[in-house]
């Protein structure tokens, strides 16, 4: 991975566009986890997105950066530690919720409730 070339690309970016791409590199890791061949892959997508949150942080709203700093801490924690076979479903269905919530965040994710049902549409 070339960091500085990433960065460099990243920052350039709106806040907005910043969390579509951490959510895209959740979504990847979300996909990734189930499966044992693809450890390397996870563990790599889990420092890059603790690196994407860390460069988001001078355009990012005020608002978002204490969900932002707990998603960092838990993604490099889950960095330390993995693999873990019992707990590939739960990283998978983690990432996936947090992958949704940036969307929501960035406003390209809409959530509705209706009739004690809750239903999620892209923008």
């Amino acid at each position: 991975m070339d960091v500085k070339a990433m960065h460099k690309r990243f920052t350039q970016l709106s806040w907005q566009q910043q969390l579509a791409n951490l959510a895209s590199t959740l979504a990847r890791i979300s996909s990734q986890a189930t499966s044992p061949e693809s450890d390397e892959l996870v563990v790599h997508s889990l420092r890059e997105a603790a690196h994407l949150i860390e460069w988001s942080v001078p355009q990012m709203p005020s608002d978002f950066l204490l969900e932002l700093a707990g998603m960092q801490r838990e993604l490099l924690a889950w960095e330390r530690c993995w693999p873990i076979e019992a707990a590939r479903p739960l990283l998978a269905l983690h990432s996936r919720n947090q992958s949704d919530r940036l969307l929501q965040m960035a406003g390209l994710l809409v959530i509705e409730q209706r009739a004690g049902e809750r239903l999620a549409s892209s923008v």
